[in-house]
């Protein structure tokens, strides 16, 4: 029997059909955070580190170079000279520094760039490194020292060395959270004593080579710089560790400190507003505190996740990366004073974050080979 021609229409293409719609439904998600998301640059680059330029139109970076060296004649070791990058946002990009010239010397070093900081002049920067020395025992054998320096450059990535250091010498040995101050002459940084917890300030100016200790007899947990204002905040302790627990702010210039208030608590990640008006911190496991600099007993807490974060430009913001500093996870941004906070990135996840100085880029690195991405700001 044939059917008639109304029922032979077959019912299957309308399967396919309904698939298709429910994929584009499922895909759809997918695809908005892409497109909204598009970068302004992208650095195909292993960026270990990266710092905006003040006026936010330049990215430094540093990219790994590792390479394995003959060290005696029987033994090879890896070793890693990390190379330093200059992009524009226009995409044109150079290289620096050649990390193989970086450090020169009759020791095999190794180093491992940890951070890079621009100075307000945009004329100067702070290299962060670790460092692994071969100190030969013999023609077969030797052993590794570690240990931590930062490198003074200017913003060519020419070295800047230290008058008076023979030989001469751009490093400061020790030295960690470096910063050049607003006059393009000053470096103020942080050293840790040995066998202690806690760290103590000092300053140099590379060009007379004077220099020595900020604040005798005064140790800190954590300080935030804001070299803009040749100021800064600190956590301060006493040596033993068993008096209170204080947020300072410290004036560079007359290198002075004020008490801003004694802490019940403090869980990491002082920072400063880019006004230098208002100091941030986390009290507890899930509580900011922003407190006033002028009036320090005019506290703002907001309850967000644990995590690393920075402030948007006008200070109306925090860009906020949940989890440790090494942690990859989602960004979210929060409103301020508020604490509203929002998803703004489509739930991607990120190694690493700067938020520009002008506030109108997010640079983040995504994870594993951390490809360096350029995004408009929230």
């Amino acid at each position: 029997m044939t059917p008639s021609p109304r029922h032979s229409r077959p019912l299957l293409p309308w399967i396919p059909l309904l698939a298709l719609v429910a994929a584009a439904a499922l895909v759809a998600p997918a695809v908005l955070p892409a497109l909204a998301q598009q970068a302004k640059l992208t650095i195909n680059k292993d960026c270990i580190a990266f710092a905006f330029s003040p006026s936010g139109n330049r990215i430094v970076y540093a990219t790994r170079n590792v390479s394995e060296e003959r060290v005696t004649r029987y033994k090879r070791m890896q070793v890693e000279h990390d190379d330093i990058w200059q992009v524009l946002l226009n995409g044109k990009e150079h290289r620096l520094v050649n990390g193989k010239k970086l450090v020169k010397g009759p020791l095999r070093v190794s180093y491992h760039i940890q951070a890079i900081r621009i100075g307000p002049d945009d004329q100067h920067m702070t290299v962060q490194m670790v460092t692994r020395t071969l100190v030969p025992t013999s023609e077969t054998t030797g052993k590794v020292e570690s240990g931590e320096l930062t490198d003074l450059m200017d913003g060519k990535g020419k070295e800047i060395n230290i008058y008076g250091t023979k030989p001469k010498n751009s490093a400061i040995f020790g030295a960690v959270n470096a910063a050049w101050l607003a006059d393009g002459q000053t470096v103020v940084y942080m050293v840790q004593p040995k066998n202690s917890l806690l760290y103590t300030l000092a300053y140099i100016r590379p060009v007379s080579g004077v220099g020595g200790t900020l604040l005798p007899h005064h140790y800190y947990a954590a300080v935030a710089w804001s070299p803009a204002h040749n100021a800064g905040a600190a956590i301060e302790r006493d040596k033993d560790l068993k008096g209170p627990t204080k947020l300072v702010w410290i004036d560079l210039v007359n290198q002075s400190e004020r008490t801003l208030a004694e802490l019940k608590g403090y869980s990491g990640h002082l920072t400063v507003s880019p006004s230098g008006q208002e100091v941030a911190y986390f009290s507890d496991g899930n509580t900011i505190s922003i407190r006033s600099v002028a009036d320090p007993g005019k506290v703002t807490r907001i309850k967000v996740p644990f995590g690393r974060y920075e402030w948007s430009a006008d200070g109306t913001h925090l860009l906020l990366k949940r989890g440790a500093n090494d942690h990859t996870d989602q960004l979210i941004w929060i409103s301020l004073p508020s604490g509203h906070y929002e998803d703004v990135f489509h739930g991607l996840i990120y190694h690493n974050f700067h938020v520009s100085p002008d506030g109108k880029w997010v640079g983040v690195t995504e994870p594993g080979m951390q490809v360096l991405k350029l995004l408009p700001a929230p």
